[in-house]
């Protein structure tokens, strides 16, 4: 398929607002593409890979600003100029090919393959030269490009397409091109790619055997799936009412740490994020303990891993932890520094999935296989009870603890991949923190005047818009504030002087004093007095706070 097809649907998709819309053009560019589809899906999401792939290009924004001035002859200084103007890197790509200085008389057409092939071998490049290496594959593209073409292609090598197509929207279009598109479809698309995270497999999967094709798909050891979402509730009592108004609880200790999904095949241990990332690498004290302790052949676990102090046993909060996810090297020294305990909670295969078995089977599944508990590794702290006694005592220990709360369980409930389905919820003090996107920026005065130091805080609303909530400018310390900034920076869509519009991407905690009714935002309500807390980036964008939840706390 040329390349230049796939550009013209950016274009269109780009220029479509109606989310209805957008997935009738791509359902006919899968039906008449078959032999593209699977780079289809994962490219119209703006990444060249699987959710579950931890391969990433590694390309910065001054990388991709280098390869653009190698590959049409203007300065780094120009291409910088047209990108503060435009706001977008891509933009200013196609700005410098319409002036472009050093014109070839002949150029390669590209084809969707041929660029999926590049960005794989960039993905790839290592070591010494690779920097090198990668600016030579970007400008090899560029030099080809007509400038619509380079424009998404900036975009998509740095993963910021810009044409506000999701999952959602992919999922719909595979069920609309290759099943009829009915609710029924959509959730059998929607159920398929829950246990594989991989739309390209459901894609090839619902075209070549449709809705039984998409029933057979399975979870696979190794490969990682999303994981079932809690609902907040207010109060201890509405969450067991809400999950099990008629029997018992399960309650768990909800711990202030990563959640992790931990795959056992044999020997081979992994460990990934709830976004799916692979920190094996960050945690091998966890697969060590993991070998040691758990006997199984293949097994798919969940637990949370929480950092403690080796001096006092006292647990450490996430903000320290998040030290050892990011870190690459030197892991030996964080090991040492941070050492962590893994704190099972469930386990969604034992040598078969157990996605359908209930809780309580589930359970005795993960203790059957965790042959002793040690500082390493131990199932979550939990107490089952249907009086309300015991499930508020189990919440005070834990708050006293200083972990965040508990969650409570209905025991007979199965597990719901990637849903937030009223099975779970997680009990938390009244007011208490909230998870919040940055959508726009300021730059601070004074001595701060380089960084990005007032930044506006978004929250879901029930279409999946982002609402604000308020603008957050303390609580930082100056370390934190370069980091947001470093961080923001490539994220600028628009810039009108000091201000700023962001991808809404970082999701920070946000600490308040109340909230308030206001019609200074979109969502009507304002934070007051917001402290930042500290980077979430164990979540995705999706799992930012709702304006539902925004409004619950200010009628409380």
């Amino acid at each position: 398929m040329e390349y230049g097809r796939l550009v013209e649907l950016y274009a269109e998709l780009s220029a479509t607002e109606a989310n209805t819309e957008q997935t009738a053009l791509i359902a006919r560019t899968l039906t008449a593409r078959p032999e593209t589809v699977e780079l289809l899906v994962t490219l119209l999401q703006g990444r060249p890979f699987v959710a579950w792939d931890d391969r990433d290009l590694g390309v910065s924004s001054s990388l991709t600003r280098t390869a653009i001035a190698k590959a049409t002859g203007h300065s780094e200084a120009q291409i910088e100029e047209w990108w503060r103007e435009t706001g977008d890197l891509g933009s200013a790509a196609a700005r410098a090919i319409e002036n472009d200085r050093q014109q070839t008389l002949f150029g390669q057409s590209l084809t969707v393959e041929g660029v999926q092939d590049t960005l794989e071998a960039i993905a790839a490049y290592d070591g010494a030269g690779s920097q090198e290496r990668k600016v030579d594959a970007i400008a090899g593209l560029l030099s080809d490009a007509e400038p619509e073409t380079a424009q998404y292609l900036v975009r998509t090598v740095l993963e910021n397409l810009r044409i506000g197509v999701g999952e959602g929207t992919i999922r719909d279009a595979i069920a609309q091109a290759f099943l009829g598109g009915s609710e029924a479809d959509i959730a059998a698309v929607e159920r398929a790619y829950q246990v594989t995270n991989d739309y390209r497999t459901v894609a090839a999967v619902a075209r070549g055997s449709g809705v039984e094709g998409l029933a057979e798909l399975e979870i696979q050891v190794g490969r990682p799936i999303a994981v079932m979402l809690a609902e907040k509730a207010e109060s201890v009592r509405t969450g067991m009412d809400r999950v099990a108004p008629d029997g018992p609880v399960l309650a768990e200790y909800k711990y202030d740490g990563m959640r992790a999904q931990v795959h056992v095949d044999g020997a081979d241990v992994t460990v990934f994020t709830r976004r799916l990332a692979d920190v094996t690498a960050q945690f091998p004290d966890v697969v060590a303990a993991v070998q040691e302790h758990v006997d199984a052949e293949q097994a798919i676990l969940e637990g949370e891993i929480v950092g403690y102090d080796p001096e006092t046993g006292g647990t450490l909060p996430f903000q320290t932890l998040s030290k050892r996810i990011k870190r690459k090297y030197d892991l030996q020294a964080t090991k040492t520094e941070i050492p962590v305990t893994l704190l099972l909670f469930d386990a969604m295969y034992v040598e078969e999935s157990l996605l359908e078995a209930p809780l309580t089977q589930r359970l005795d599944r993960l203790e059957s296989v965790l042959t002793e508990s040690t500082q390493e590794i131990e199932r979550a702290r939990n107490c089952m009870s249907e009086d309300p006694a015991a499930i508020e005592a189990l919440y005070e220990d834990a708050l006293a603890a200083g972990q965040e709360g508990i969650m409570v369980k209905n025991p007979a409930a199965t597990y719901q991949p990637g849903n937030r389905v009223g099975y779970m919820m997680k009990v938390k003090p009244t007011l208490e923190t909230l998870d919040l996107v940055v959508t726009r920026a300021t730059y601070s005065e004074g001595r701060r005047s380089n960084q990005l130091g007032r930044l506006y805080l978004g929250c879901r609303d029930a279409s999946g818009e982002f609402k604000e909530v308020g603008r957050l400018s303390t609580g930082f310390t100056d370390e934190e504030l370069a980091t947001v900034t470093e961080r923001l920076e490539p994220l600028i869509v628009e810039t009108e002087g000091r201000d700023v519009v962001l991808d809404p991407e970082l999701v920070l905690e946000v600490e308040f004093e109340e909230i308030q009714a206001s019609p200074e935002y979109d969502s009507s309500y304002a934070l007051r007095f917001p402290r930042f807390v500290g980077f979430r980036d164990d979540l995705a964008v999706s799992d930012v706070d709702t304006l539902d939840r925004v409004e619950r706390l200010y009628d409380q």
